[in-house]
């Protein structure tokens, strides 16, 4: 009775062992297909993500939402220039309008920086730009070199 007693909980033993074995071959294939799989599934899922609707109208807003930025920028750039030439040179109203105007015409030089990388972002953002923007707007000293900015030929 002993040794019957033994076989059988060496077989649930051995049961247990095999299940636990075969879950876990179950889980590392599942992980091996997903690891085999990763390149192919990620490029499908950027590729979805990318042509979906809201994606497309926030890419495309951008461009638009960027050049305006920019176009205000010169706007406060060119009222600040005027106020300059309103104020006596070295009073404190003088300084502060000059350190206001250096600071709008380095925001200015950020966000042309920006409009040109989005825009070069062929594979997402720049796909989306609309064809009377333009595709890179030349970063030149403004007012005196480049003049305003255009964003849309129509």
């Amino acid at each position: 009775m002993k040794n019957k007693k033994e076989g059988e909980n060496m077989k649930a033993v051995l049961v247990v062992v095999g299940v636990l074995v075969a879950v876990w071959l179950i889980v590392f294939a599942s992980f091996g297909i997903r690891v085999a799989t990763a390149g192919i599934v990620g490029r499908g899922e950027a590729h979805i993500q990318i042509q979906s609707a809201e994606f497309r109208l926030e890419a495309y807003q951008s461009f638009f939402n960027q050049c305006a930025s920019i176009q205000g920028l010169e706007g406060k750039i060119d009222a600040l220039t005027d106020q300059l030439g309103q104020l006596q040179p070295g009073t404190r109203e003088h300084n502060y309008t000059l350190s206001s105007l250096t600071g709008a015409k380095g925001l200015r030089r950020e966000a042309i920086a920006r409009y040109n990388q989005d825009a070069l972002k062929d594979y997402t953002e720049g796909q989306f730009r609309d064809k009377d923007l333009p595709y890179q707007i030349l970063d030149r000293e403004y007012p005196n070199k480049g003049g305003k900015t255009i964003c849309a030929t129509r």
